[in-house]
């Protein structure tokens, strides 16, 4: 009698929880029908920890109602590209559990939905983009990478934009997640030229560049095969990493290229300038050393291992203007360096061809 007792309670508090719900989703929609995104959101928030156990049609009501107040959001330039993001995750979580279930009440309009918000914050970024405003765009691209990380060409996108920006430690997080996933980038592109501005502007995907020029924006359609971007991911990485003083990681990336194209003489000066940039390193130390007969020795070791790093990078110095003789530049530098490190006979030699 006491267990019989127990589950009608249990049984009377869940069907008053569920019936909560359903007046709080209401209320909610009653505060979005309005035009308070904010009151429904805030509603909908404070019973989110009620929904895991919820029925399956609370859920979907739920989370349905919780993407029309993002996009609500969205659509008044409140953090766009966010809360577009938020509510193909509210579609992603309907589309989940009702196909889990079987009970299919709002999946067909999440699908048709996520599709949508894509291409609109795609457009958006593109507009940004051919626009200049970089920074706006790489946000944007982010979010679609974050909406669906299949779609890598919004990484390197970003990536892109953000280097544009000058937001180099976003850049640099960018580029590194892009060689983490071995992005090649040897995918289609799309573009068409803008009608306003006689100019070939590039899509993000087919779709949207069709409906430019269904719309008539655009004209002249074309697509286009592109190379692997490997090499240039690992050159901005190892640019970023010189530029914020990280040597032994800008080393190892331009070392990279190298294996992948071993023909290419800018690399080489790269790295040589690389290392030559450690020289610092050794200099500062040297300075610190007092007269002692330890910190001579001290001294000597380090003079030592400062040379052995400027002769590695006559190395690739060499290599460079072996693949490109006519660089002046090169040739200048290791003049320099072999007359610095006393080696006479290739000064010459190289001085007399000059």
């Amino acid at each position: 009698m006491k267990k019989k007792y127990l589950f009608t309670l249990l049984t009377l508090g869940l069907t008053l929880s569920g019936m909560a719900q359903k007046e709080q989703i209401k209320t909610a929609q009653s505060e979005l029908t309005n035009g308070n995104a904010q009151a429904s959101l805030k509603i909908l928030n404070d019973i989110e920890y009620l929904i895991t156990n919820a029925k399956e049609e609370d859920k979907s009501d739920y989370y349905y109602l919780k993407a029309q107040a993002f996009i609500a959001l969205a659509h008044k330039n409140i953090e766009t590209p966010k809360n577009l993001a938020l509510a193909v995750g509210c579609y992603n979580e309907i589309i989940v559990f009702e196909v889990d279930s079987g009970k299919l009440k709002y999946a067909v309009q999440a699908r048709e939905g996520i599709k949508n918000l894509k291409n609109e914050l795609d457009r958006s970024a593109a507009t940004d983009n051919n626009s200049h405003n970089f920074s706006e765009a790489a946000n944007k691209m982010n979010y679609l990478y974050e909406m669906d990380k299949k779609d890598t060409v919004n990484l390197y996108n970003a990536a892109s934009n953000y280097f544009n920006a000058k937001q180099y430690d976003l850049a640099l997080k960018s580029y590194e997640k892009l060689k983490e996933i071995k992005y090649t980038g040897n995918a289609m592109e799309y573009y068409a030229t803008n009608k306003a501005t006689n100019e070939e502007e590039l899509f993000g995907s087919a779709s949207n560049r069709d409906l430019g020029v269904k719309q008539g924006s655009h004209v002249n359609p074309r697509n286009f095969k592109a190379q692997s971007k490997k090499v240039e991911i690992l050159k901005k990485i190892a640019s970023l990493y010189s530029e914020k003083g990280d040597i032994v990681s800008a080393e190892s990336n331009y070392k990279a290229i190298i294996d992948l194209n071993p023909n290419d003489s800018e690399t080489y000066i790269d790295l040589a300038y690389a290392k030559l940039d450690r020289k610092k390193e050794f200099s500062d130390k040297m300075s610190l050393l007092g007269t002692s007969a330890d910190d001579m020795k001290k001294y000597d070791a380090l003079k030592s291992q400062k040379e052995e790093l400027v002769k590695s990078a006559v190395v690739h110095l060499e290599k460079a203007l072996k693949l490109d003789p006519n660089n002046k530049d090169v040739s200048k530098l290791l003049l320099n360096l072999y007359r610095s490190l006393d080696m006479t006979d290739k000064y010459e030699a190289l001085k007399s061809k000059g």
